[in-house]
């Protein structure tokens, strides 16, 4: 195979443009643009998964009418098929995420519903609390939910490890005088979107490199409806604002228990403090996601490999503590009982628009529930 004319210890950098723009899914212009030749950037491409490296497509919700709710419960112990239960509350509630605790073995999750039924989810949680099926639940509104990324300069992609001198990290407060991807729920009320630009958004979170051929073959339309949806809604209105590298490690590293991911949870900071936390953890090449609740509370998700695990803690930890600021919890997701889902297009009707009533909700979770009892 011809070496290509480019310093391959920066590709990741060099790809880094095409994947925010449309998630590096056109090969051919990336090729001409890098002057990579095409089956060496196809081949790249390929060993990326490898490596633990995923692009994922940064999903807007209040574009198509949907809020986030972050919602904590312990799980009854006679419940023991979680693929039911959750996966009927992805189908009829709206359910984005869920991840079991290692230290407390509560459950985090996260929802997206329309923000004028957040009563109808309130309802349908405290039936299942009162049916035995979940307790001690606690829901917040997310104000915002800012998706970070790879930081591609920092990992060494011919020898497939991070090079990270943390003393040099800036955590920079003045970055985040404004909330990171805050957006006026009224400004958005009149995007236009549709059933089609709702099933393009899904397909794209199974496959972000997925072409729209391929699309419209799935959806049976054709090429040019789903270019039509995807230039004026999904990306057009910013359904879809874009795509990010994402390291979650490779199969090989999970296998041997070598990536861990944690949680931070703060309570109720104030502005000042928050953005002080804000900057600390956005500047660590390891934190995956962060985010703010309705109660004051910042979130932070991280994904780090083993070899890193002590300096990063230790890099945390010296960034926290003159300011004084302590995590009111720290959680250690089990990665083999978490799940993240896509857009919750089953709760869409194309005539009708969003649908989410507790008592069909709770009525479908409890008929998944007995099903999977009655098949054993």
């Amino acid at each position: 195979m011809r070496i290509p004319a480019d310093d391959v210890t920066e590709f990741l950098s060099r790809l880094s443009p095409f994947v925010d723009k449309d998630g590096a899914r056109n090969l051919n212009k990336i090729s001409e643009e890098l002057g990579i030749p095409y089956q060496t950037l196809r081949f790249r491409m390929g060993r990326l998964k490898e490596q633990g490296i995923s692009i994922t497509p940064v999903i807007e919700p209040t574009r198509f009418g949907l809020s986030r709710f972050r919602v904590g419960f312990e799980v009854s112990p006679d419940l023991t098929n979680y693929s039911s239960f959750f996966g009927g509350l992805h189908q009829s509630a709206g359910l984005h995420f869920y991840a079991r605790s290692l230290s407390t073995h509560a459950f985090d999750s996260e929802f997206m519903i329309p923000p004028e039924r957040e009563g109808e989810l309130s309802k349908l949680l405290r039936a299942l609390e009162e049916m035995g099926f979940i307790e001690n639940v606690r829901m917040r509104r997310l104000l915002w939910k800012e998706i970070l990324g790879m930081k591609t300069k920092y990992y060494d992609y011919v020898n497939h490890m991070w090079d990270i001198d943390f003393s040099r990290l800036i955590a920079d407060p003045s970055d985040y005088r404004a909330s990171p991807g805050a957006e006026s729920a009224a400004s958005l009320e009149h995007n236009k979107y549709d059933h089609i630009d709702l099933q393009i958004v899904k397909s794209l979170q199974i496959d972000p490199w997925t072409k729209s051929v391929d699309i419209s073959k799935k959806l049976n339309l054709t090429d040019s409806d789903i270019s039509y949806h995807m230039r004026n809604h999904v990306f057009g209105s910013k359904m879809i604002s874009g795509f990010k590298f994402m390291w979650i490690g490779s199969s090989d590293s999970w296998a041997k228990h070598s990536v861990i991911p944690i949680m931070y949870f703060f309570d109720s900071l104030s502005e000042e403090s928050a953005r002080h936390a804000m900057s600390i953890f956005t500047a660590c090449p390891f934190t995956w996601n962060h985010m703010v609740t309705n109660e004051g509370e910042y979130i932070a998700e991280l994904i780090i490999p083993v070899s890193q695990m002590s300096e990063t803690i230790r890099y945390l930890a010296n960034g926290l503590r003159p300011l004084k600021l302590r995590p009111s919890e720290m959680s250690y997701p089990d990665w083999f009982c978490s799940l993240n889902y896509t857009i919750p297009y089953l709760m869409h009707r194309a005539d009708s628009g969003w649908q989410f009533e507790a008592e069909r909700s709770l009525g479908y979770v409890i008929q998944m529930i007995r099903e999977h009892a009655g098949s054993r």
